[in-house]
């Protein structure tokens, strides 16, 4: 049977995979100014994200991450594993804004959640 994916586990899976696309244009401008025997410094950093848009990448990828953890939240209200162990639930999601461990745990049980929700 065929993984059901919610829409907000399709605009993370979209997001994620363009962040990783701009973030590989970035790292390719890089070697190439270095094999032209540049020096990359903090100006042609800022230069190089700012042209392939590494900023916006970043921004898009971060709101479909907080719209995820949005929707598991009201996804597994009813599961029974959360309802057992609410009070652990409950911390994580507490930590997810300045934990990044926490947020990848989130977005890990985010990700594997087949629910038929949208």
């Amino acid at each position: 049977m065929k993984k059901k994916h919610s829409k907000a586990q399709i605009d993370y899976l979209a997001s994620r995979e363009h962040f990783l696309q701009i973030s590989n244009q970035a790292d390719k401008r890089i070697a190439e100014l270095k094999e032209e025997g540049k020096e990359v410094g903090q100006a042609e950093m800022e230069e190089i994200i700012e042209r392939v848009g590494l900023h916006r990448a970043y921004n898009e990828l971060t709101q479909a991450e907080n719209v995820l953890i949005n929707w598991t939240q009201t996804a597994i209200k009813t599961e029974p594993e959360f309802i057992q162990n609410r009070t652990n639930f409950e911390e994580l999601y507490e930590k997810v804004k300045t934990d990044a461990e926490a947020r990848g745990a989130i977005l890990n049980l985010a990700m594997r959640l087949n629910l038929d929700l949208v």
